[in-house]
């Protein structure tokens, strides 16, 4: 059964009794928060197949990839257009637009699934998902790559991840506010809702065979010469970030051998993640956030104090004005992009 959505009711982010729940758990965000210090981490790199391939095997969100992206055409375009967005949005302060921009993208995102039954992208419950694969993901990361985090760490992440949720100002409804929960949702979705589409056989099978454009930044002739190899390597530690209840869905195989090879691969991370430079290790735009809070040091801090009118970033840090400080960067090209034309690029799942 698909949790799909009738688009004339059901995609009302804040829907009335049901957008609180008193019940729930919630953590801070901030400097000293777990999603702050692992939200950025770039071993999470290594996931965004991950996340992606869970995120498309619901059947609403890869009907709408097929519906509605640009996903198909420029596949690592659409990550890179993305994934900066949805790290921003962890560490922007409450009031801050992009967050809610985030989900303004999806408004006419809507359409009809395989079985004749309608979804649309603003279902809580198709929302639900998609943030908590992303809240999911810092977990394991660090299980896979990384040191893994105590049960209570767990917890307290997972209750950031409700913080972090209303931000988007949606239906309370769906949240999860405990590891063990969490855990729970992601198996019963995964034994009762995901499936294998043609999205995500294009991802693991198609992207494999076929060459795609190119990503932004590498020469169209090193591509040429790469993307075989390059594409097999993604694709083989996407599939050796899945669970074996995924892979089964999936089909795909994974011998002893593979996972051998994986754990080795997981092994010479960990030894060498620590010893690279801090700046490395973290994904911008929450490296500057970070840094600009002290979090990477002094020296970090001071040279983004003094570049911060330079960032990347389309949110702000000032605690005085924020909207004021927002809106006196330049904006880049992808601010001045209507919201038709950020919803055809398929922003951002």
């Amino acid at each position: 059964m698909t949790t799909a959505a009738n688009p004339d009711t059901n995609h009302n982010p804040d829907d009335g009794a049901h957008s609180q729940r008193d019940d729930l758990r919630r953590a801070e965000l901030g400097p000293n928060s777990l999603l702050w210090q692992y939200g950025a981490d770039a071993r999470i790199h290594l996931l965004r197949g991950y996340t992606g391939i869970l995120q498309n095997m619901h059947p609403a969100i890869g009907q709408s990839l097929l519906d509605h992206s640009k996903f198909f055409e420029e596949p690592f375009a659409r990550l890179q257009r993305s994934t900066p967005q949805i790290i921003e949005s962890i560490y922007v302060e409450e009031g801050n637009p992009l967050p809610q921009r985030i989900r303004d993208y999806h408004v006419d995102i809507q359409g009809t699934l395989r079985d004749g039954s309608r979804y649309h992208s603003l279902n809580p419950e198709i929302f639900w998902w998609a943030h908590a694969t992303f809240v999911y993901r810092v977990i394991r990361t660090q299980d896979l790559f990384g040191t893994p985090f105590t049960a209570e760490q767990r917890d307290q992440l997972v209750r950031e991840g409700v913080t972090w949720w209303e931000k988007y100002g949606m239906s309370n409804r769906p949240v999860i506010d405990n590891y063990a929960d969490l855990i729970a949702y992601i198996e019963h979705m995964t034994a009762t809702e995901l499936e294998r589409n043609d999205t995500v056989d294009f991802a693991l099978r198609t992207a494999r065979v076929e060459q795609q454009k190119c990503p932004d930044g590498i020469p169209k002739k090193v591509w040429d010469i790469i993307w075989k190899p390059a594409m097999r390597s993604l694709i083989w530690v996407t599939v050796g970030t899945l669970e074996d209840s995924q892979r089964d869905i999936l089909q795909l195989d994974w011998s002893k051998k593979d996972i051998k090879r994986f754990e080795r691969l997981c092994k010479v991370i960990r030894f060498i993640f620590p010893k690279l430079p801090l700046k490395s290790r973290y994904m911008s735009p929450g490296r500057e956030f970070m840094a600009y809070h002290g979090m990477l040091g002094a020296e970090e801090q001071r040279e983004a104090v003094q570049n911060w009118d330079k960032r990347v970033s389309t949110a702000t840090l000032s605690k005085k004005n924020p909207k004021e400080d927002a809106a006196a960067h330049e904006p880049l090209a992808s601010e001045t992009m209507s919201i038709q034309e950020r919803r055809a690029a398929g922003c951002p799942f």
